[in-house]
């Protein structure tokens, strides 16, 4: 998911907690984040995740400069968000590490074909020790997120927008599992579990389950992870190479994110019908899908401002029209729609000069390997 999810999530859980930005709690927290940088798994996730851990960095030192610059509630955000990347670059940075455990354990394996009953105990070592990374990986990405304590009614009100997220984002992974492996073991229970999180999250419940909705992400990006551990070792660095490939086309300024990599469109539409341009680049990315056969594509409309029940329906037709047109350019099965809705926005949607951009059309690549 893009990062900016996690932004707003704690944006708003901190801006609910209202008059907390005290120069004492500010010393808090850049306290936390000290901390937390001086981890084992922040200092391996330097290496392993640079990317997270420098805008962990980035946050850190605005929050030092907000501080001695007298604005303590700034220094108070900025901190709270580089708790948060330095959280995700360490699950990242673990995640990388059990890739590459398997990839060296792979290339042990093949090293042994000589020998077919060393082979076939070399491949129960790799399946068990794979089997344990991925509990190990579950595990530590749950215990990141600590048990919520019930909270006022304004906090409880940014719980709320923050699991309403998490929800759709737990959809989505695990909707991207599906394109790639749909009788994978574990599935259908992790789908179940982000479904019904959903839909209680339609009632406004009291308090909000924004662990269970968490919990219900990290189900998702489990099978996710584990589809891609046991896909085919051809797929391997896949992700890098098309993100090179449709970067040096020049148009479409790609990005990587959990599910593969994102190509993002804006303006494609009229009313409810392709306009020329979007049916054009429409169906230019189905030609690449059709270059990459084994790869899978999630297509996902986001608003920039909540949808009316008739709008809601003309979002799900727009994401099946979409995905239709890229399906039949590739000539591939491997293509799904998705509605996230408001649920998942690029910017503040509080901003009304910004929020525009929230409306868009997400082209997911859904790679077999990272």
């Amino acid at each position: 998911m893009k990062r900016s999810v996690w932004l707003f999530a704690v944006l708003a859980l901190i801006s609910a907690c209202g008059g907390g930005g005290s120069q004492r709690g500010a010393l808090g927290v850049l306290d936390n984040v000290e901390r937390a940088r001086s981890t084992p798994g922040a200092r391996e996730a330097a290496t392993l995740a640079p990317q997270e851990y420098g805008v962990a960095e980035r946050d850190r030192a605005l929050a030092k400069k907000a501080h001695e610059d007298g604005d303590d509630t700034a220094a108070r955000l900025y901190a709270e968000h580089a708790l948060a990347s330095y959280e995700h670059a360490t699950v990242l940075a673990r995640l990388a590490r059990a890739q590459s455990d398997e990839t060296k354990a792979q290339t042990a394996r093949t090293t042994a074909q000589a020998d077919a009953r060393r082979l076939a105990q070399a491949r129960i070592d790799v399946d068990r020790e794979g089997a344990e990374l991925d509990r190990r990986l579950t595990l530590a990405q749950e215990s990141l997120v600590p048990t919520s304590r019930p909270a006022d009614p304004q906090r409880e009100a940014a719980r709320l927008l923050a699991a309403r997220s998490l929800a759709t984002q737990a959809r989505l992974l695990c909707g991207a599992a599906r394109l790639l492996s749909p009788t994978l073991d574990g599935l259908a229970e992790a789908e179940k579990e982000a479904a019904d999180i959903e839909k209680k999250l339609e009632g406004n419940p009291r308090p909000v389950p924004i662990d269970a909705a968490t919990h219900a992400r990290v189900a998702c990006l489990a099978v996710l992870t584990k589809v891609r551990r046991t896909a085919e070792r051809a797929g391997a660095g896949q992700a890098d190479a098309l993100l090179a490939e449709l970067s040096a086309a020049g148009n479409w300024s790609p990005v990587r994110d959990e599910r593969g990599v994102v190509v993002t469109l804006r303006d494609a539409f009229a009313k409810n019908a392709l306009n020329t341009d979007g049916e054009t680049k429409l169906k230019e990315l189905g030609r690449v899908l059709g270059a990459h056969p084994n790869l899978a594509v999630q297509v996902v409309v986001h608003d920039a401002t909540a949808p009316s029940a008739q709008e809601a329906g003309q979002d799900k037709q727009r994401a099946d029209t979409a995905a239709k047109t890229i399906a039949s350019a590739a000539n591939s099965t491997r293509v799904r729609g998705e509605v996230a809705g408001t649920r998942t926005p690029l910017v503040d949607p509080a901003d009304a000069k910004l929020r525009a951009r929230n409306a868009r059309i997400d082209v997911v690549f859904v790679t077999p390997k990272d």
